[in-house]
């Protein structure tokens, strides 16, 4: 009877024009098997950095359906299993072990794992009400499906779906500039999933809408996950989400109720992560 061969895994960073980022992410993840970049039409150095550290690069261009996105890239994985990561997003230390624990155990029943993320903000980790929390990230290449239509993919699992313990750190959020290109522009791939939800507005719906969801949001952030217990930083960062409420419900009644012919289409819209490289 032969030993078992420990399985395999793949990191599967998502980018466009990150290859600062890249350098930091390929050094602190240099034990994984397999990294497999996801390109967006990057025109800075991603390419010669992939090179540099031999790790492939696929082209996929970056639109609002995540889903249609990820079942593009899972079947190009040589490995067994698959990590989705950005490259802002390190996988700690004591993570590693128990990955690591995953795929040398030959007994192991479960085809995925949740892992939990903690949120960076301002260089301080927000583990309460900075939306930390554990996601479907972690799975059997040949387990996974992406059958729906969604801007963050929602991954189908043919399986039994386990639970790790310790972290990958996200350091999304270096500053509150940063914070605010980023949400502006993810508010513009929104409007399909409100419209869905609450239908063409009205001035009445629109006005209900823009004082009960922020607030709704802000409590959540603040009060219900206990924010207020991350001082100073925890309240800014719900008061920001507060905001990124306000305005992409603004954008929306901008679309389907005052039908603003200027909006600038999606394919237009300046690279909000250019205002990071630059503190990179």
């Amino acid at each position: 009877m032969g030993s078992y061969m420990r399985k395999t895994i793949c990191l599967t960073p998502s980018v466009l024009n990150e290859a600062k980022a890249l350098e930091r992410f390929f050094k602190h993840h240099s034990w994984v098997d397999e990294i497999l970049v996801v390109d967006s039409g990057s025109t800075d150095d991603t390419e010669e950095i992939c090179k540099k550290y031999g790790r492939r690069i696929i082209k996929c261009p970056l639109a609002a359906n995540h889903n249609k996105r990820s079942a593009f890239v899972v079947p190009q994985v040589k490995s067994d299993w698959v990590f989705f990561i950005d490259p802002d997003e390190f996988i700690s230390d004591e993570l590693k072990k128990e990955i690591e624990g995953v795929l040398n155990d030959e007994s192991n029943p479960y085809q995925a794992f949740e892992i939990k993320r903690v949120n960076f903000f301002m260089n301080a980790p927000l583990r309460r009400g900075g939306w930390s929390g554990y996601g479907l990230k972690f799975f059997r290449r040949d387990s996974v499906s992406f059958p729906e239509d969604a801007f963050h993919e929602k991954p189908v699992i043919k399986g039994k779906v386990g639970r790790l313990k310790n972290e990958v750190f996200h350091y999304s959020n270096p500053n509150i500039h940063w914070m605010l290109e980023k949400f502006n522009y993810i508010s513009e791939f929104d409007d399909k999933e409100y419209f869905n939800r609450y239908g063409l507005l009205t001035d009445r719906k629109l006005k209900l809408l823009l004082v009960s969801r922020p607030f709704k949001n802000f409590w959540k952030c603040y009060i219900k996950k206990k924010g207020y217990k991350e001082g100073l930083t925890g309240f800014i960062y719900a008061a920001t989400i507060w905001a990124f409420d306000v305005i992409r419900i603004c954008k929306y009644a901008e679309k389907y109720l005052v039908k603003n012919p200027y909006i600038t289409p999606a394919d237009k819209l300046p690279d909000p992560w250019e205002c990071r490289k630059a503190e990179s």
